[in-house]
């Protein structure tokens, strides 16, 4: 019996290995970076990366809560790249962005990422954003409509009321130690990581019926055990008049991109390829 449980869990192993190296072929290779550089806006220097530069359509990239224009390397950029011309940004605050004055706010870095636009020449775009960039990705198309043609999020919600309350007092209680960190260090660092965790306490500030202005096509992803409420997430959807939804089984928050080859890619791709 020993001896037969052994071949079934080396049987398994070699199984399961197959699969990520099948997974992991299919993937296309991470591209080289076309450009990077830094866009002067609002005065701050945002750091950003263009990838398919030789393609036409424009491709926004929005990271979630803190992170920056790498996000995406190893999930869905290889796919968009070969398709768009990509451009990637680390919001203020993240990165190598500057953090500039004032509350960090979504309708800020809005701002940011309409002057880079400007500054690059682009009038319209296609924009996929996770988590905070989901949200980010919502507000700007509210701000902007007439610069984007189609939106993509996952993971996004319109409030702080979207987040399910044993995530968010996890949340809270780390923004509360940041501050009393900053407090006693006056650590310029612990006082931006405590502005950019603060983001999530009390933004967004969108209320459904603002969704309702939305007249373009969207699709809504999260995770079947996502960090946000299921009813938020179908309230998005409904909310939003050309809006589709596709819920990843076995999907968290972010492990939602451990699905990215056989799932999320194909679904983006049909989506913004229609």
């Amino acid at each position: 019996m020993f001896k037969k449980l052994i071949a079934f869990l080396l049987c398994a192993a070699m199984i399961s290995a197959m699969v990520i190296s099948v997974s992991a072929a299919e993937r296309p290779a991470k591209p080289d970076a076309d450009e990077t550089g830094f866009a002067h806006v609002n005065g701050i220097d945002m750091e950003y990366a263009v990838y398919g530069a030789k393609n036409e359509q424009v491709m926004l990239m929005f990271p979630p809560n803190g992170n920056d224009m790498h996000s995406f390397d190893g999930s869905v950029l290889p796919y968009f790249a070969q398709e768009y011309k990509v451009i990637t940004v680390s919001p203020r605050g993240s990165g190598k962005s500057g953090r500039g004055e004032g509350k960090l706010t979504f309708e800020v870095m809005a701002s940011d990422v309409n002057e880079m636009l400007i500054q690059m020449n682009i009038d319209s775009v296609y924009i996929f954003g996770f988590s905070d960039g989901g949200n980010l990705g919502l507000v700007f198309t509210l701000m902007y409509p007439e610069k984007v043609e189609k939106l993509a999020i996952m993971g996004a919600n319109i409030n702080p009321f979207g987040t399910k309350p044993s995530s968010q007092i996890g949340i809270v209680l780390e923004y509360i130690f940041l501050r009393i960190k900053y407090f006693f260090t006056k650590d310029p660092a612990d006082a931006l990581e405590g502005d950019i965790v603060g983001m999530m306490v009390d933004q967004p500030t969108l209320k459904f019926e603002d969704l309702e202005k939305i007249n373009i096509p969207v699709i809504n992803i999260y995770g079947q055990s996502d960090m946000m409420l299921r009813s938020h997430s179908k309230k998005i959807t409904k909310h939003i008049p050309d809006c589709e939804e596709l819920m990843v089984k076995g999907g968290a928050h972010s492990s939602c991109f451990d699905y990215t080859d056989e799932l999320l890619a194909p679904t983006l791709l049909e989506f913004f390829n229609k």
